[in-house]
């Protein structure tokens, strides 16, 4: 006796498709809770003036990763530090005196980091992976 067994048809195609869909779906799911933690991120820092900054921020899906930033040029002071404070040290140790918009003159040894975009990917590692699973399963 002789079994035959044949498959009707080949759906692989289709799978990783609907597989690649699922994961673009999550990364966008997840670039955009990133980026509402980022935000917070700032707003509870007291970081926001224009609003400028905080508006700014978005996400990029791109090649199966997600990348988180902004565009604003100044945002990196607000990340890693500035004078005495910047992240690593290297930073300026003497004191420096700028004018405002509005012709004040302000006296600063540098302005402390508050990590809005670090924090905001590596301290919801477990919320992200939730998102993830949850986009797969559907």
């Amino acid at each position: 006796m002789a079994i035959d067994i044949r498959m009707s048809s080949d759906n692989s195609a289709q799978l990783l498709s609907e597989l690649e869909t699922k994961i673009q779906a999550a990364l966008e799911a997840v670039g955009n809770q990133a980026v509402s933690h980022a935000k917070q991120n700032i707003t509870s820092a007291s970081r926001v003036d224009t609003g400028a900054l905080r508006n700014s921020m978005n996400h990029l899906v791109k090649d199966k990763e997600c990348y988180v930033g902004t565009n604003i040029s100044y945002a990196i002071y607000n990340e890693v530090g500035t004078g005495i404070y910047l992240d690593g040290g290297g930073g300026r140790q003497t004191p420096w005196v700028y004018v405002d918009a509005n012709g004040k003159s302000h006296r600063t040894r540098g302005i402390k980091p508050i990590h809005f975009l670090k924090n905001a990917v590596a301290n919801h590692t477990d919320e992200y992976k939730a998102i993830i699973e949850a986009q797969l399963k559907k």
